[in-house]
Parts: C-alpha cells; structure tokens; sequence
C-alpha cells in the first residue's frame, strides 16, 4: 500500500488520543533509532520532525492514512528529562499499548547494528502479554554489506516472539514496500477479517 499518510494530532494523555477504531500501528524504539525517518519516508512526506538531538519528542503523534494509522511513541534508552517525568511518559505508553482496542501491531525499530537488549525484551514481553504482534525494523540497513547483514538476520531469527524482522534504508528506499505490505496484509486486513 502507498503511504499517503497525514499529521492527525498530538496527545500527552489518553483521553487526548483519537476516539475512533481506525485500526492502529505503533512505532516504538529507542530515540536514535530513526522512527521520523521512516514515518517520513513511508508517508513520502515530511510529516514527523526529525531533530538533531536524541529524547525530543515527548508526545505521542498519530498519522493517518488511507486504511490505518500510524502512532509514534516517544523514545526510550535516552533522556535530559527527570525520572518522574520518563515514568510518567512510560506510564502513558504502557496504558495506550494495554488499553487501545484499534491496536493492530507493533513495530520495533532498532539501529541494524546494535543489539537485543534487556529493554527490547521487555517491551516484547509486555506486547506478548498485551497479544500485540511485533515486528522488528532494522534500520540504516545500508550501513551493512551483504555478509554483515545475514549475520544479523541470523542473530534475530533466533529471538522467540517476533513475528518478522524487515531490513529498512529510509534514506535509500530499501525494504519499505516489503514492510508497508507486511503491515497492510498480516495486521490491517487480517484483523479486519476476523472481526
């Protein structure tokens, strides 16, 4: 599916979040792991701001396109911010990704070369118990060369509970298309099924 997607609104807290059930895609990981980049190039558009320095964004932000919406979460793993602040936002996220019943999915994004961290295993374990799928997004994939990039592949196919890993170059358009018809064909359509 082509992207097409828009800037909705904004929310710090729940009851500021859409009401409707357009069907829902979270984009988490941690703050440099490129999640404005690919919303940026998955919409063709400059819709999410990009920003220099890692732990800016501290809103959730909703895009909608033409068949679900994308939701971006603010960054884990770096932070300027006070710790009753970060809790408040984990708060907040933990409450969206147990409560929104439009909640198709999961994607995790991560740099291609970093590694699984007790972070990411616990935000898997939370979507597990939630039964939200997830979907690993390596990106900056073009930082790889073919070698490298299948010792990665290998090391993640190993991780129990990931339902796919994409290998994503926002910057040069690799794996995007495999990754929009992933989200559109296993989480969109087929929920829209079974309802």
């Amino acid at each position: 599916m082509p992207g097409r997607f828009q800037f909705l609104t904004s929310a710090t807290r729940l009851e500021q979040c859409p009401s409707d059930l357009r069907p829902e895609i979270a984009v988490l990981g941690r703050s440099n792991s490129g999640k404005s980049t690919l919303i940026n190039a998955w919409a063709q558009s400059q819709i999410a701001k990009t920003s220099s320095t890692p732990g800016k964004t501290r809103l959730i932000n909703f895009f909608d396109g033409p068949q679900y919406r994308l939701v971006d979460f603010p960054g884990y793993g770096y932070s300027k911010r006070s710790g009753d602040e970060q809790a408040t936002w984990g708060g907040m996220i933990e409450t969206f990704l147990s409560t929104r019943g439009a909640l198709k999915g999961a994607l995790l994004l991560m740099d291609c070369r970093r590694d699984w961290t007790n972070e990411e295993e616990m935000l898997l374990k939370f979507l597990q118990r939630r039964n939200c799928p997830l979907g690993v997004v390596l990106t900056k994939s073009d930082k790889l060369n073919r070698s490298e990039e299948n010792k990665v592949r290998a090391k993640f196919k190993v991780i129990p509970g990931v339902d796919a890993i994409f290998f994503v170059s926002s910057t040069k358009r690799v794996g995007l298309q495999e990754l929009e018809d992933y989200v559109y064909k296993s989480w969109v359509q087929e929920s829209a099924a079974g309802s």
